[in-house]
């Protein structure tokens, strides 16, 4: 997901953030005029974006079909490249002589007034929220995977099989009846939660548990936390090792089948759910707006902003499209059982399954209260004009972050859904609507009018923005629908 942290060395990882106006290390190095080389500043916008939601990318491969993804990424890709080049052009223009980029936000107060800045704070939060809700529910899956995992490895039997990949059973019912086909014993399954213990239920017990992080995210201090920002980097490299290495154990050419749609194997080129799924995911996962003057202003090299950022984006292209076609094209169950956390799909007596459950919980545990960082700093300095207003408040923010994850993990815990409603929601404002508007008001201050082609241009792109939020609840799953109305029999 592109929500963003801007590590100490540079390195960061989506959903913790980048929005991050200062730690004490940048300061200090902003003291010594220490600037980055274009291949330091590329890769810290690419790192900057990679993140969890790799997780989810395969997922919504599979919603979208094979040649919709391939344009829907281009051309998502080459949107969202563009409106962040206008949030820099814009922050060079407002820049002072010998003083860095000013943030976007500072530029649509200059250019909007104060409401300018209002909307812009307000699209970053929802975001922001929406990664920490996200995060709230991949604790309670990693958490409970790694203690299924570990329950299961160690009651296993002597020569147990261990599968190579797990489809739900209510998803290999739907597909089944999709193809008008009659269940199959794996269908019949009941599909319940599995559990060792009524204290260990991954929707009921478990979000309870993780209500703790509350207490971390109101620790005034997080420097901490801030020192496991590195990892970020070692767990999107653990990501692609997993996929790799279960894309090399499956292989590809007996799980690819463009031609019989009856195939478990069928790789479709077209579906109209992701229309939908993959945009909205995209949203958050190609964002790094609020973010880019950021991550920009300390390039050595400041009249090639434009070129580095477009690498960049590049870069990031090539590592959602590799991963999710690896895994998309070589799982051997069926495509539509593909989970909106691919481990899901791994059996979780496999060495692997624990492993990354526990690092990953780790990761997210230590991001979590950056994340809540933020949300105090970048909204309290507006509102209040300090960082810290004292417990009480930002008791009462972080109270309201951390129920919405805990409910959403208890009774919704679908966080491809989740990405994409509140990725679309802040790219329709952040991503589309702030940086076109804000670029017609400087054309018409500098030109004395704004071109016809500007106004189509621009006045496209918000309604591609607008389109892409209102499609998230227009097209519907038939998935979701079949296992909230379906009761398979034997």
């Amino acid at each position: 997901m592109g929500v963003l942290e801007k590590s100490e060395s540079g390195s960061s990882d989506s959903e913790t953030t980048g929005f991050f106006r200062r730690s004490g290390s940048e300061e200090k190095d902003e003291k010594k005029g220490k600037k980055n080389s274009s291949i330091t500043t590329i890769l810290s916008i690419w790192n900057c974006i990679m993140g969890s939601g790799l997780l989810t990318m395969p997922w919504a491969f599979e919603k979208a079909g094979f040649a919709q993804t391939m344009v829907i990424m281009v051309l998502c890709g080459v949107f969202c490249y563009y409106t962040a080049y206008l949030c820099i052009k814009l922050a060079d223009h407002q820049r002072k002589k010998g003083e860095p980029l000013p943030e976007f936000q500072t530029v649509c107060k200059i250019y909007l007034g104060p409401w300018g800045e209002y909307i812009a704070l307000f699209a970053a939060d929802v975001i922001v929220i929406g990664a920490l809700t996200v995060y709230y529910v991949l604790m309670a899956k990693f958490l409970y995977g790694a203690g299924m995992s570990i329950y299961e490895l160690s009651t296993m039997p002597e020569g147990s099989e261990i599968k190579t990949y797990v489809d739900p059973p209510k998803c290999i019912a739907y597909q089944e009846s999709r193809l008008g086909l009659p269940f199959s014993p794996a269908a019949q399954e009941t599909g319940d939660e599995e559990t060792f213990s009524a204290a260990w239920q991954k929707n009921a017990t478990i979000p309870l548990y993780i209500l703790v992080v509350f207490f971390l995210t109101n620790i005034k201090n997080v420097t901490f936390f801030a020192k496991f920002s590195a990892f970020g980097t070692f767990t999107v490299f653990l990501i692609f090792f997993v996929t790799i290495y279960k894309g090399a154990q499956w292989g590809f050419s007996d799980n690819v089948d463009f031609v019989n749609t009856t195939s478990i194997h069928y790789v479709s080129q077209f579906k109209a759910t992701g229309t939908a799924a993959l945009p909205g995911v995209l949203s958050m996962g190609y964002f790094v707006h609020s973010a880019v003057c950021t991550l920009l202003k300390d390039n050595k090299n400041q009249e090639k902003n434009a070129r580095d950022l477009g690498i960049a984006y590049i870069l990031v292209f090539i590592t959602y499209t590799a991963l999710g076609l690896i895994f998309y094209l070589s799982y051997p169950g069926w495509k539509g059982c593909i989970s909106d956390m691919f481990i899901e799909n791994f059996d979780k007596r496999e060495w692997i399954v624990p492993m990354m459950d526990i690092l990953m919980f780790i990761r997210i545990l230590t991001v979590y209260p950056l994340l809540t960082y933020f949300i105090r700093c970048q909204n309290f300095l507006v509102f209040s004009k300090t960082e810290w207003p004292g417990y009480p408040k930002v008791a009462m923010v972080n109270f309201f972050i951390v129920a919405l994850g805990y409910f959403c993990a208890t009774f919704y815990d679908k966080i491809g859904n989740i990405i994409r409603y509140s990725g679309s929601f802040c790219a329709m404002i952040y991503m589309f609507f702030l940086p076109c508007v804000v670029y017609m008001v400087h054309q018409k201050q500098t030109l004395g009018k704004v071109p016809i082609s500007s106004y189509l241009i621009h006045g496209v792109l918000i309604l591609i923005g607008i389109a892409n939020f209102i499609n998230q609840f227009i097209v519907k799953d038939p998935y979701d629908e079949f296992v909230g109305n379906t009761t398979v029999a034997a």
